[in-house]
This record gives structure tokens, sequence and C-alpha cells, in this order.
């Protein structure tokens, strides 16, 4: 139970530190920051040791394949903020995140992209 209280706190101060950066007037630092690998880093190290390399390997494949889930879901955010607000627009962006991502568990139960 310690790991995961660790996990939560690594992952809480990441995105403390990039939502302090957007605060302070540094949008494009925390966006690039936000797509800086700070959360794949820290979860390949920690499924690497708790699962090991192959874990890791698939994991990793995973989230290039899940590219075509987040690329929609940011260009909502992107589109609809401006014209409905942030916070619809998250909505929104994370339904459109969920549906597609379901898709693509759902397909690659059929197609076998990633192997599990």
């Amino acid at each position: 139970m310690i790991q995961y209280l660790v996990y939560f706190l690594v992952g809480g101060a990441v995105v403390t530190a990039i939502s302090m950066l957007a605060e302070r007037g540094h949008p494009l630092l925390a966006g690039v920051m936000t797509l800086f690998p700070s959360i794949t880093l820290v979860s390949f190290y920690f499924i690497g040791k708790s699962a090991g390399n192959e874990a890791v390997a698939v994991t990793a494949k995973s989230c290039l394949i899940s590219l075509i889930v987040w690329i929609p879901y940011i260009v909502a955010i992107i589109w609809l903020s401006p014209r409905i607000g942030t916070n619809k627009a998250l909505l929104i962006g994370v339904l459109i995140f969920i549906i597609l991502a379901f898709a693509l568990v759902y397909a690659n139960r059929f197609v076998g992209m990633v192997q599990t």
C-alpha cells in the first residue's frame, strides 16, 4: 500500500508543478511540461520496477497507439474552450476520449495491436 501512496504523491507533485507554471504566466512551458514524458517517465519506472521490462514495452506501445484517442481530445479542448468555456470543453473532450478509448480497447480485442 505504501507504493501506491508514493505513486499518488509523485503524480500530484508533477501536476502541481505544471499548474503553477501555467498560473504564473508560462503557458507554453506548462504545455511543454504537460507533454514532457513526466507521467510516462514515472509510470514506466514504477511499472518496470513492479512488473518488469516487458510490461514497460507493452505499455509504451499502448501509449503510442493511444495517440489516436488523445489527438481528438486535445483538438476538442482547443476548439471548444474559447467557445463554450473550459469546464464544458473538458467535459466534452473527456467524453470523446472515453468513447474513443473504449472503441480502441474493443478494436484491440479483434485486431490484437497490443498483446496482453
